[in-house]
C-alpha cells in the first residue's frame, strides 16, 4: 500500500468513527502531500459524497479525472454525484465517453441507464439497461431497471420482466408492488390484487402498500369496503403514517367527513403532530364544517408554512373572508411564482372583492387560447388509447368522476401513435406561445414566456355516463391543456354538456363565481391555459369524452 494510500485509509477511518472534521482535515493535508495523485482524490470525493457535500465530491473527483482520464472509478463517482445535483445531461454526456473502455462493464451500463431513466430518455435507458443485463443476467438492479422501464413505456414484456426481477430480488416491496401494477395493465386484475394483498400481508404498516390495494378493490367496485384493510393497520400502527394515508384515500373519493374521522381518531393518538393537525383542518374544511376548521387550523402548524397558509386560505374563503385570506395569501405567493394552488386561490381572492388584478391574472388576451392539432392518423391514435383504457382504472384522488384515467405518464409510452400525439402537442404549444402577452417577472405564466418549456406529465382521460372533472388545479405545471380525441354528441345541446369550465371554484370552497371561459370541446384540437386557473367540465349524460391532457413547466 502505498503511503498516500495509508493517508486516505487512516482519513477514511475517521469518518467512519463520526470525526468528520478530523477526517475532512486528514484528506486536506494528504492532498497536499501528494498532489498527483488521482486515487486520493476520489477518496476523499467519496468522504464527501457520504457527507453530503455533493459540490465538493465533484470537485475531488474532476480533480482526480485531470490527472488521470482513464481512472474510471472517478468518472462514475462523478456522475453519480452530477445526477445527486440534476445535473443529469451532464452525467450522460460524461458517461458516453467512456462506452469504448466500460462497454463489457455490466455496472457501467446500469449507471448510464439509471441517468438515462432520470432524464426521461427511457427507450436509450431501456436499450442500457438490456445490455447490462445481456453482460449480466443476474444483475439485480439492472433487472429491475429494465422491468421498470417496461412498465413505464406499457410494453407487453413488463409482467416478465418483473418476474425475472423479483427472482433475484425476491420480497423487494417496491418491486411486487409495481408487478401488481403491471399485472393490472396487461388485463389481470384478480392476479394483482392477489400480490397487492400478498404485499399488505408482509408489509402491514406500508401506506403505498395500502394504498394500492386500496385503488384495486376500488377499481373493481367494492364501495365502502374498499378500504377496511386500511382500519385493520390503523389499529397496529406504530406511527401516524396510516392514519395519514387511510384520511388521503378517504378524500380521495370525496369522503371528506369521514378522513376528518380517522384523523380525529389519530390526533387523540399522536396529539402533538403537526401534520395530522392540518390534515384534519383540512378534512374538516372540505367536510363544510368551516368553524370547526378555522379552530383546528390554530393549531396546524407552528410556525405557519406555505402549505398552512393556502389551505387556511380556503377556509377563509368558506367563512365569506376573501380579504383576509388574500392577506394571508399574498406574501405566499409573491415568494413563488410555482405556487399554483396560491396563485389559483389568489384569483378568487381578487375576483370576490372586485379587485382588477383578476384580470392581468387570467383576463388578458391569448392565455386561453383553443390551438389545432396537426396530427395525421387522428382514429388510429383514437383507437389505440381506447385499448389503452380498457385497462385503465378509476382513478383515487383525481378530478375525474365517472371515468377512468391512464396510469403514469402517456407520453412515455412506446406505442407510434403516442409520439404522433406528443409531436402534434409540442407544435401547439408552439402556436400558443407566439400568441401570448409580452413576457411579464411577475406573472406566474408569462414570467415563463421565453423560456424552454418541457412536458412534465401527461395521461388520458375517458369519461362515460355522467362522467364530468371536478374543479381543480395542476399543482406542478405553468401551463395546462385538454387535447380531444372522442367528444359526445350531445355537446351542442342547451345545458352544453361536457364543456369546458375555466375559473369556476370547487362547490367545497363555498364561493359564488362562475367560469371566466366555457370551451366547446372539439376533435382534434387542444386548449391551453394557466395551470393557475381552476377547470373543470360541466357533466355528460350519455356517449364518450376522451382527452390527453398534460402539465407544461419552464
Amino acid at each position: 500500500m502505498t503511503e498516500a494510500a495509508v493517508l486516505a485509509s487512516r482519513a477514511a477511518a475517521l469518518a467512519a468513527n463520526g470525526d468528520d472534521a478530523g477526517a475532512s482535515i486528514a484528506f486536506e493535508e494528504a492532498l497536499k502531500r501528494f498532489p498527483g495523485d488521482p486515487r486520493l482524490f476520489n477518496s476523499a470525493g467519496n468522504f464527501h459524497a457520504e457527507a453530503g457535500r455533493a459540490q465538493r465530491a465533484l470537485e475531488m473527483f474532476e480533480r482526480a479525472l485531470a490527472i488521470d482520464p482513464r481512472l474510471h472509478e472517478a468518472a462514475k463517482n462523478a456522475a453519480i454525484t452530477l445526477q445527486g445535483l440534476g445535473r443529469v445531461e451532464e452525467a450522460i454526456a460524461l458517461l458516453r465517453t467512456r462506452e469504448r473502455d466500460l462497454g463489457r462493464d455490466a455496472s457501467y451500463w446500469t449507471l448510464r441507464a439509471n441517468a438515462e431513466q432520470q432524464a426521461g430518455r427511457l427507450p436509450e435507458a431501456g436499450n442500457s439497461f438490456a445490455r447490462a443485463i445481456t453482460i449480466d443476467g443476474a444483475d439485480p438492479d439492472a433487472l429491475k431497471g429494465r422491468a421498470r422501464v417496461s412498465l413505464e413505456r406499457g410494453e407487453a414484456r413488463a409482467v416478465e420482466d418483473y418476474e425475472r426481477a423479483l427472482a433475484r430480488n425476491p420480497g423487494d416491496p417496491y418491486l411486487v408492488r409495481d408487478y401488481a401494477y403491471a399485472l393490472h395493465e396487461a388485463g389481470l386484475p384478480s392476479e394483482a390484487r392477489t400480490v397487492a394483498e400478498l404485499l399488505v400481508e408482509g408489509q402491514p404498516g406500508w401506506p403505498e402498500a395500502l394504498g394500492l390495494l386500496a385503488s384495486l378493490r376500488w377499481a373493481a367496485g367494492e364501495g365502502d369496503r374498499f378500504d377496511d384493510h386500511f382500519a385493520q393497520a390503523a389499529d397496529r400502527a406504530a406511527s401516524p403514517d396510516v392514519h395519514l394515508a387511510w384520511a388521503d384515500t378517504l378524500s380521495g373519493i370525496d369522503r371528506p367527513a369521514r378522513a376528518a374521522e380517522v384523523l380525529a381518531v389519530a390526533r387523540g393518538k399522536w396529539p402533538g403532530d403537526a401534520r395530522l393537525a392540518l390534515a384534519e383542518a383540512v378534512a374538516l374544511g372540505e367536510s363544510g364544517a368551516a368553524e370547526r376548521a378555522e379552530a383546528a387550523f390554530s393549531t396546524a402548524n407552528e410556525p405557519p408554512s406555505p402549505e398552512w397558509a393556502v389551505e387556511r386560505t380556503r377556509n377563509l374563503l368558506r367563512l365569506g373572508r376573501p380579504e383576509a385570506a388574500e392577506t394571508l395569501l399574498g406574501p405566499v405567493a409573491e415568494a413563488d411564482l410555482g405556487n399554483v394552488a396560491a396563485w389559483a386561490l389568489r384569483d378568487l381572492c381578487w375576483r370576490a372583492t372586485g379587485d382588477a388584478r383578476h384580470r392581468w391574472l387570467h383576463g388578458q388576451d391569448g392565455l386561453i387560447r383553443t390551438v389545432p392539432l396537426a396530427l395525421p392518423g387522428h382514429d388510429r391514435v383514437r383507437d389505440l388509447l381506447d385499448r389503452i383504457h380498457a385497462r385503465s382504472a378509476r382513478p383515487i384522488g383525481q378530478s375525474v368522476k365517472d371515468g377512468s384515467q391512464t396510469r403514469g405518464a402517456l407520453f412515455a409510452r412506446a406505442e407510434p401513435e403516442i409520439a404522433l400525439i406528443e409531436r402534434a402537442i409540442l407544435s401547439a404549444l408552439e402556436t400558443y406561445r407566439s400568441g401570448l402577452p409580452p413576457a411579464d417577472a411577475r406573472h406566474p405564466l408569462l414570467a415563463f414566456r421565453d423560456a424552454p418549456w418541457k412536458i412534465t406529465g401527461s395521461w388520458s382521460i375517458l369519461l362515460q355516463g355522467e362522467g364530468h372533472h371536478a374543479a381543480h388545479v395542476h399543482p406542478l405545471g405553468v401551463i395546462s391543456s385538454a387535447a380531444y380525441f372522442s367528444v359526445p354528441a350531445e355537446v351542442d345541446e342547451p345545458e352544453r354538456p361536457g364543456w369546458l369550465e375555466l375559473g369556476r371554484p370547487p362547490p367545497s370552497l363555498g364561493i359564488d363565481l362562475g367560469p371566466l371561459a366555457v370551451v366547446r370541446p372539439r376533435e382534434g384540437t387542444c386548449v391551453l391555459f394557466p395551470s393557475t386557473l381552476f377547470h373543470g367540465t360541466r357533466p355528460i349524460g350519455t356517449g364518450r369524452r376522451m382527452t390527453v391532457a398534460f402539465d407544461v413547466t419552464a
